[in-house]
């Protein structure tokens, strides 16, 4: 397949890339003027928030894997909402123009508010894609419209499938996570964190989805960043928070059962070797 992969030159998107390219994808690497170009891949250098820009980078490509935001609120808000709003609609614009009937989605988990709000909600445990979002800042905000605007361009061309990735503290490794993210700094967030391995194999296995539709799905790793048992995680921090299955050991608390089912995603392998269900077709 060939597929255009937006901010590629960032940390996810370089993963993104070489795994697309060991599995045989015509990969076009995506960014702004001035990146480095990707060896191996067809480099077309575009901003996301110029249109005819990114109808040029998505001409003749059958997937896109969109990663091209800005990661968090520290930038200013307005200039948050312009690249990551509007860059993903000029995607989702472009991409049906073009005819492009498979697309993934870079979200996060703070699509419902957590590591950036004043201070965290969440009513149940675990969380699923289903639950309300009281997200608050510009960059969480962003990503919750993105969803929003995937679901109606799915409206829009219902044979084309999009699939928004929740991702969350994209780190090296477990250990790597650990050493970034300690108990209190990781109450907001759940002591959450997805690997960049197990993150580009979701990428690409969400071209390969084989339903269509929108749909939205957690990737985040099955375990911890914290020594601490999940159970006594949540009745420390969050005592009057439902507990809707046990949250065994050091168990995320995150459902990922969506990825599973949809992707073939596995929560518990966080660093995936590459698969046939990734392979280009």
């Amino acid at each position: 397949m060939r597929i255009a992969i937006t901010g590629a030159a960032g940390a996810l998107g370089r993963r993104v890339v070489d795994r697309a390219v060991r599995a045989g994808h015509d990969v076009v690497a995506v960014d702004l003027p001035g990146t480095d170009a990707a060896a191996d891949v067809e480099w077309r250098r575009a901003d996301i928030t110029d249109l005819g820009q990114v109808r040029a980078a998505l001409d003749g490509v059958r997937g896109v894997v969109h990663l091209g935001a800005l990661t968090h609120p520290r930038h200013p808000e307005p200039e948050v909402f312009r690249t990551n709003v509007n860059g993903t609609h000029h995607v989702l614009v472009a991409a049906e123009e073009h005819g492009v009937d498979a697309l993934c989605l870079a979200s996060s988990v703070n699509a419902i508010g957590g590591v950036f709000s004043a201070v965290a909600r969440y009513d149940r445990f675990p969380v699923t894609e289903q639950h309300p979002s009281y997200c608050e800042d510009s960059y969480s905000v962003s990503k919750w419209i993105l969803e929003q605007e995937s679901a109606a361009f799915a409206r829009r061309r219902p044979d084309a499938t999009f699939t928004a990735l929740r991702l969350h503290a994209l780190r090296d490794d477990h250990a790597h996570a650990r050493a970034t993210m300690n108990e209190l700094h990781g109450v907001s967030q759940l002591w959450g964190w997805t690997s960049f391995d197990s993150a580009a194999a979701a990428c690409l296995l969400a071209l390969h989805r084989p339903t269509a539709g929108h749909a939205v799905c957690h990737v985040v790793a099955a375990r911890t960043t914290s020594d601490a048992p999940s159970a006594e995680l949540a009745r420390r921090w969050y005592p009057d928070v439902a507990v809707d299955r046990p949250l065994t050991g050091r168990t995320g608390f995150y459902a990922t059962d969506a990825a599973h089912a949809l992707l073939g995603w596995d929560a518990g392998d966080e660093h995936p070797a590459l698969s046939d269900a990734e392979r280009a077709r």
